[in-house]
């Protein structure tokens, strides 16, 4: 019998970092960010400008599952509000808030370690029955991962094969990711950020415009390609698609999340959008840059909406 507690290792089919960072380890792969690593960062910057890598948070017209729903702006308190009479200031003087209602994994957004799990553990071997519907996750949260800054190197793949976008369905292999890094000139480094542009979102939003449904197959990463993540020690993969794995889905459902969250402990950055990031970076000769990401601490999360900032 395999013996999958905390801090045990992983199963021995498995290639992953459960024990790697101790028994209590809950940040995974995100503790090979070094203050090194990020000085360095910020060094590489060239241009100075700052890239957001969010979609628009709104409702409709944008990629979501439709079983998550969409998000929703509410407006909670109006200048327009009765309420304000009586207030010094008079009628010159109100203020508006809202309510925010976004689903954790539609549109940008992190999955936190407790997202998926495989024969009943998270990552680093934490059972998954710790996982509660009124307090969320009771191990590998999205507010145990927090916020991070590191280098990222883009891998612009419809520019490597000269294509608008790759084909739906595609599974990105470790050769096709090999091979993108050599002709862009980049280095992958160990503790950096991995970005992979598909050009799915430009597929995506061209479909849209013309009045055509998107296809519901993506490209994205093979479980290949995981073997290229664990052997340059990547920190975190974010990709402009949106689940990172090609859809339908490599070998098995959500193979790719498996080997990455659970076993490697990997977060997923999903729905990033990398177009004028990929373009600023082509003209600027350079795919590195400093990434910044801060999801949102809330206790016991699954995921959080993200807007990262990438700067050149």
């Amino acid at each position: 019998m395999t013996d999958t507690r905390p801090g045990t290792g992983t199963p021995a089919e498995s290639k992953g970092n459960w024990g790697r960072w101790g028994p209590e380890d809950e940040r995974g792969a995100l503790n090979l960010i070094e203050p090194a690593g990020v000085r360095a960062a910020a060094h590489e910057i060239t241009t100075g400008r700052s890239y957001s890598l969010a979609l628009p948070i709104a409702r409709g017209n944008q990629p979501a599952f439709d079983f998550r729903g969409s998000p929703q702006r509410l407006t909670l308190v109006s200048q327009t509000d009765a309420m304000y009479d009586g207030y010094e200031g008079g009628e010159d003087v109100g203020s508006n808030e809202d309510v925010l209602i976004i689903p954790s994994h539609n549109l940008t957004h992190m999955d936190a370690l407790c997202h998926v799990q495989a024969k009943g553990r998270f990552y680093n071997g934490f059972p998954a029955d710790t996982f509660r519907s009124h307090t969320g996750a009771g191990r590998c949260g999205i507010d145990k991962l927090g916020a991070f800054a590191t280098r990222a190197v883009l891998l612009d793949l419809p520019r490597h094969f000269d294509t608008p976008h790759l084909e739906a369905g595609y599974k990105i292999t470790a050769a096709d990711l090999t091979a993108c890094a050599e002709r862009q000139g980049v280095e992958v480094r160990s503790g950096d950020a991995l970005l992979v542009r598909t050009g799915y979102l430009d597929e995506y939003k061209a479909t849209e415009a013309a009045g055509r449904e998107p296809s519901f197959a993506q490209p994205g990463l093979s479980l290949d390609a995981v073997e290229y993540v664990r052997a340059h020690d990547i920190c975190a993969v974010g990709a402009d698609n949106s689940a990172i794995e090609c859809i339908p889905f490599d070998d098995r459902f959500l193979s790719v999340h498996i080997a990455l969250l659970v076993e490697s402990g990997v977060p997923l950055l999903e729905h990033l959008w990398l177009t004028d990031l990929a373009a600023a970076m082509a003209e600027a000769e350079t795919y590195s840059c400093l990434l910044c990401v801060s999801p949102l601490p809330v206790t016991g999360a699954t995921g959080s909406p993200i807007n990262p900032v990438a700067i050149v």
